[in-house]
């Protein structure tokens, strides 16, 4: 997810909507994490609110990009899932007890240059609450 090789075209892909993904919807992470396996989503949490209502996924990225991507205020929720499993054993005890929420701030397309081939997938913005 580098600026360099990544462009992100925020709106509203029909196919997420019957998936619970509009914008303002509040899905528990795990909710999240099935959608984004199921469907090839790419979900990137937020962790600071006001970045996260206030900002653009490229200017993030780009503010970033010298920051390991594990000590960002955003990550792609893959990273999220792997560095909190890392610290917290009984993470998914405690996801099925005590789900938390994240609110869909953005959906749209990103599309990822490897030479010449255009790779396109969805993804989500979203908002630890």
């Amino acid at each position: 997810m580098e600026a360099s090789d990544a462009v992100f075209s925020p709106g509203e892909p029909e196919e997420l909507e019957p998936l619970g993904l509009a914008v303002g919807a509040r899905l528990p992470i795990g909710r999240l994490k099935d959608l984004q396996e199921d469907h090839g989503l790419e979900v990137i949490l937020y962790f600071d609110e006001d970045l996260a209502r206030n900002s653009t996924l490229t200017a993030d990225v780009t503010d970033f990009r010298i920051v390991p991507v594990h000590a960002r205020p955003f990550m792609p929720l893959v990273v999220f899932l792997q560095v909190m499993a890392e610290r917290d054993p009984e993470l998914t005890r405690r996801m099925r007890e005590e789900p938390p929420l994240a609110e869909v701030l953005e959906t749209g397309t990103i599309d990822r240059y490897v030479g010449c081939v255009c790779c396109t997938a969805q993804y989500v913005k979203a908002l630890l609450l």
